[in-house]
């Protein structure tokens, strides 16, 4: 009796030792007429390699990918959050050539997940839940691929991929920078604007939603708990003016919280801009560049937030 609850008390132990597992992984190959789409915008795409792998988290089978330069050597990594809910904003062969690809060019081994019970995943996705894990899995991910030095790791997300970003930052100190892009930040302003998505997203994905609704919108708004996120990772967080899906009074609320508690912050508001920030899409990503750049490739110091100077 006592070996059969020794054996029991191990499961979830060994269960947990293989979070980050790559169980399998394969070629991805872009189409032409994708790569004839994407030759303009993401130069030297032939020169980036794709995979698709499965991936363990919290014992469930995950998707994830994987872009990374066919050139040998050793690369700084970003961790890429995409946003959306189950198929809408999942990634595809066009987002990941684009968006994955064009930050491997910049000498970056990238990879991102499709969060739980997505694209043939394992589990159901919470919207900001238990699924940050498949976030924060992918670090033990990048340990198994040969090109990646896990010493220099950034993470990014835009909307729904800027809230697991913020999550991520609260629950762990790995990331040398973090940016985010029209972040989730208050979901209890963002089912205000948006009762639609009270509707259709919080209440369909988020457990115990109805009876903990406070406490769960809560732990999904990063002003709730500006004070409790990493500050040795530097942040950087865009939104344009004229988005309407995720309203930029949700990151001006949590940069002003940053601020007042001195993390290490540029935020920049685009005049006009969606949630996309299509209008000033090359200034978006010359900013994203510049600041995995300085913090993640060359590990430039902290900068000194508190008040100085003549």
């Amino acid at each position: 009796m006592k070996k059969i609850l020794l054996l029991l008390l191990l499961i979830p132990i060994a269960s947990c030792a293989q979070d980050g597992k790559i169980i399998s992984k394969e070629s991805l190959v872009l189409s032409d007429s994708i790569k004839i789409r994407l030759a303009k915008r993401v130069p030297h795409l032939d020169s980036i390699q794709f995979s698709r792998i499965t991936y363990l988290s919290d014992g469930l089978k995950v998707t994830g990918y994987i872009a990374e330069p066919k050139k040998q050597g050793i690369y700084p990594c970003i961790i890429s959050n995409r946003g959306g809910n189950r198929d809408f904003g999942e990634w595809t062969p066009l987002s990941i050539g684009f968006f994955m690809g064009k930050m491997a060019s910049w000498g970056y081994v990238v990879v991102a997940s499709q969060y739980r019970g997505n694209d043939g995943g394992e589990g159901l996705e919470q919207f900001g839940g238990d699924d940050v894990n498949d976030v924060l899995n992918l670090v033990p991910v990048l340990s198994q691929l040969p090109k990646a030095d896990t010493t220099r790791i950034g993470i990014e997300g835009g909307s729904r991929g800027g809230m697991m970003t913020y999550l991520a930052l609260r629950k762990s100190c790995t990331f040398k920078a973090a940016a985010v892009i029209a972040g989730v930040a208050d979901s209890h302003l963002n089912i205000l604007k948006r009762p639609e998505m009270e509707e259709h997203v919080y209440s369909e994905l988020v457990p115990n939603y109805i009876t903990d609704k406070e406490n769960q919108l809560d732990q999904r708004s990063a002003v709730q708990w500006a004070d409790e996120m990493c500050k040795s990772t530097p942040l950087l967080i865009m939104h344009g003016s004229a988005d309407w899906r995720v309203s930029p009074e949700e990151s001006l609320h949590l940069v002003n919280q940053l601020y007042k508690y001195k993390h290490p912050t540029r935020f920049i508001l685009f005049e006009g801009a969606d949630h996309g920030i299509r209008e000033y899409r090359e200034d978006k990503f010359h900013a994203i560049k510049n600041h995995f750049d300085r913090y993640v490739r060359d590990k430039s110091p902290l900068p000194n937030m508190e008040p100085h100077g003549r």
